[in-house]
């Protein structure tokens, strides 16, 4: 039998009432018992206070207890323990036989704890029920006989049996009501259970539009809303990489249709080849060389690629050494390249060169490529408390305030001024932001003051 967690915490449940409620009934009964039998012995105690106080005129001085006859305790005895008859009526005495028994049972004794008549006296005192008779303010005797551990009378015995009867019953109500009660709770504490299981059925089976209809505040309302916010990041991963396989296809599909077109050409003879349609297909290739190189960065990215971050990175040289490669295409385009640093000394990071150098490669790559000529081109490097702040920042064209936090994106660009004419994947800026992020940095878009685009790179200095 499959055990399912309805079945284990309904068990318990019961398993811990039943253990709770038989204990009670055990605690109860041996109470009551316990109590019956104080009470019944204090009743005795009581009763042979009373046979002290009719024995007490019996004895003197000189003769001691030789009044005190066998027959005369018989009668007292009967007198003491009578049975009472109802309101009005005198009680009912003992017969010679309950009397007879009663003797035996009840022993009188000197002061000197010798029984007066031919009695056996008890062993252990700490056993005995004893009630002391004075004569003058002066122990003369005792009356004494056995605690009784057992119920006597079929009176009592009678009242005890429709006690347990009683509690039997109690006991067994109370295990049916339990089971009841264990039965609705478990039952409506695991229905969100339930609503969650039946949920992660619907979302194995690709609808990630399921949602779980939270009600309350406690854990398992909880883990529903973080079962609804799973649901809707799968729901979001899988339309990004739906707009992510559509983007990287149109991608694709323009520099081939450009490729196909201009090598059935050739095939066709429309064309010769003639060197200027070889530059043509040759940088075709070399931008769809480029897009795929984009793509496997990113993938890796995607994969968990390890940046190692423990070489210890002078930023400043890094970025001097990526802006004088790029001195010459900047002057070849009319774009004046100017650096700037407020650095007095080196500032290092924790970081990756390599990366660092594709970093800042990219980033000047996306401002020459998108920078109309003749234009300006800044890159200024300070020091901002804990951080190393490094602007790059370009002139005109900008970009609209709407594309700003999209820049970042793959494979976005602004329609108006930053086409795919230009030749860029769409990719470089996005690389760029994982690069930043692995190095526990933040990257910014912003306006610039010279007319067109800032990126702002903001990396943590290395306190070692």
């Amino acid at each position: 039998m499959r055990l399912t967690l309805f079945k284990k915490i309904l068990f318990s449940m019961l398993f811990i009432s039943a253990l709770m409620v038989l204990g009670m009934a055990w605690s109860i009964n041996d109470s009551f018992r316990t109590g019956l039998q104080k009470y019944l012995n204090n009743g005795e105690a009581e009763r042979l206070a009373i046979i002290s106080e009719s024995i007490a005129p019996y004895y003197s001085e000189k003769e001691g207890w030789e009044s005190l006859t066998p027959d005369t305790m018989l009668a007292l005895l009967s007198q003491v323990f009578a049975r009472p008859r109802g309101e009005g009526k005198e009680p009912r005495k003992l017969g010679y036989d309950p009397v007879k028994r009663l003797f035996k049972r009840i022993v009188v004794l000197d002061e000197n704890y010798q029984p007066i008549f031919n009695q056996k006296r008890f062993k252990l005192k700490n056993e005995l029920i004893k009630a002391p008779v004075l004569y003058q303010q002066k122990t003369v005797g005792w009356v004494t006989t056995k605690k009784s551990y057992v119920i006597p009378g079929e009176l009592e015995s009678s009242f005890y049996r429709q006690q347990q009867y009683n509690l039997m019953w109690i006991v067994l109500w109370v295990t049916l009501l339990s089971f009841t009660l264990a039965w609705l709770l478990v039952r409506h504490f695991l229905t969100p259970l339930k609503r969650l299981e039946n949920a992660a059925n619907s979302l194995q089976e690709g609808d990630y539009l399921t949602q779980i209809d939270v009600k309350g505040e406690d854990e398992l309302a909880g883990l529903s809303l973080r079962f609804n916010e799973l649901s809707s990041s799968l729901l979001r991963q899988k339309e990004s990489r739906e707009q992510w396989l559509a983007d990287i296809s149109h991608e694709l599909r323009t520099p081939i249709s450009v490729l196909k077109s201009e090598i059935e050409a050739l095939q066709d003879g429309i064309r010769k080849p003639e060197p200027k349609y070889i530059d043509s297909l040759h940088y075709q290739v070399q931008n769809l060389s480029q897009l795929v190189n984009d793509l496997y960065q990113l993938s890796l990215s995607d994969a968990g690629m390890q940046f190692n971050l423990s070489e210890s990175v002078d930023v400043q040289q890094v970025l001097e050494t990526s802006c004088s490669q790029y001195q010459l295409r900047c002057q070849e385009k009319k774009i004046q390249l100017q650096s700037s640093s407020s650095l007095k000394q080196p500032v290092y990071i924790k970081g990756d060169k390599k990366s660092l150098i594709q970093l800042f490669s990219n980033v000047l790559e996306n401002s020459l490529r998108y920078t109309d000529a003749p234009g300006l081109l800044q890159v200024k490097v300070k020091r901002n408390k804990q951080q190393l702040q490094i602007c790059i920042e370009d002139s005109a064209p900008s970009v609209p305030d709407h594309a700003l936090p999209k820049l970042f994106e793959r494979l976005y660009r602004v329609d108006e001024s930053r086409s795919r004419l230009s030749g860029g994947s769409g990719l470089g800026l996005s690389i760029c932001q994982t690069i930043v992020k692995a190095h526990q940095g933040e990257m910014i878009a912003s306006h610039s003051d010279l007319g067109g685009l800032t990126i702002t790179i903001y990396l943590p200095i290395s306190k070692n």
